[in-house]
């Protein structure tokens, strides 16, 4: 059996469900797995930004793990709902797969990281309008292109790669999720990080209600367009590219 990268998965509660044993689970705000990494704990300054940052809190520190720990490799994320896998399980509803939770248990090791050293990504979903109408029409548009300016700012992305993305009518959702080289998260996280430490300062709004976490969509699209352009470099046919399984515990939602 293929040995296991260092695989994390982020939750802000217990799930409710076993997870696989090669995961250390990442709690979020106040939640502290009982094996696992508490964020209360080991990284206070980071672990209350979920209500703002969403995942990207916790990846945020994740970054400074690894390049603590001098790590290499490959590196695996998911979300205790959200998982890209090698193989297709539960059912195809809009551009996810929706399973229940027990499908999870009946997976091979391989089915979430195949063979440690390919990368895993979820699918770039296509969209009626553009990246900008999509993100303008569920919450406030203007925080996306402030947020854009600033990664231009930040000499994260180009005018031109910043306009052709925003413009295009896909993105790769919940980009975070996969199985990667250490080096293309430390890069991509890093430079997020920046761009969020720029609008911070200069442009953040703070939203109510389901805006509220409208920093950790600007970075999940600034995300997709950073891993993109890792894919790109690296070659897309050497990559293993899935529609995003999401668990509900009904199957569906």
């Amino acid at each position: 059996m293929t040995t296991a990268p260092p695989f994390y998965c982020i939750s802000h509660k217990d799930p409710g469900w076993p997870l696989p044993p090669f995961m250390t689970v990442v709690g979020t705000g106040g939640y502290v797995p009982e094996h696992g990494i508490g964020m209360s704990v080991h990284c206070p300054q980071f672990a209350f930004k979920n209500n703002q940052l969403g995942e990207y809190a916790a990846l945020f520190m994740i970054r400074r793990v690894l390049e603590e720990a001098h790590a290499t490799g490959f590196v695996g994320i998911c979300h205790y709902r959200r998982y890209a896998l090698t193989v297709e399980i539960g059912e195809a509803r809009g551009f996810n797969f929706h399973a229940h939770p027990d499908q999870l248990r009946q997976l091979a090791p391989e089915a979430f990281y195949a063979d440690g050293a390919t990368p895993i990504i979820s699918v770039p979903v296509g969209f009626a309008g553009t990246v900008l109408q999509q993100y303008a029409a569920n919450a406030v548009g203007r925080d996306l292109l402030m947020f854009f300016g600033d990664a231009i700012d930040s000499g994260v992305v180009t005018n031109d790669e910043a306009a052709q993305f925003l413009s295009g009518n896909s993105f790769i959702t919940a980009g975070n999720v996969g199985v990667i080289p250490v080096d293309w998260f430390v890069d991509i996280l890093g430079d997020i990080e920046k761009v969020v430490a720029r609008f911070s300062h200069n442009h953040y709004i703070r939203r109510e209600g389901y805006d509220e976490r409208s920093m950790g969509l600007c970075c999940e699209r600034l995300h997709s367009l950073l891993l993109t352009r890792k894919v790109l470099a690296y070659g897309p046919e050497r990559v293993i590219a899935r529609p995003l399984t999401v668990l509900t515990e009904t199957g569906r939602l």
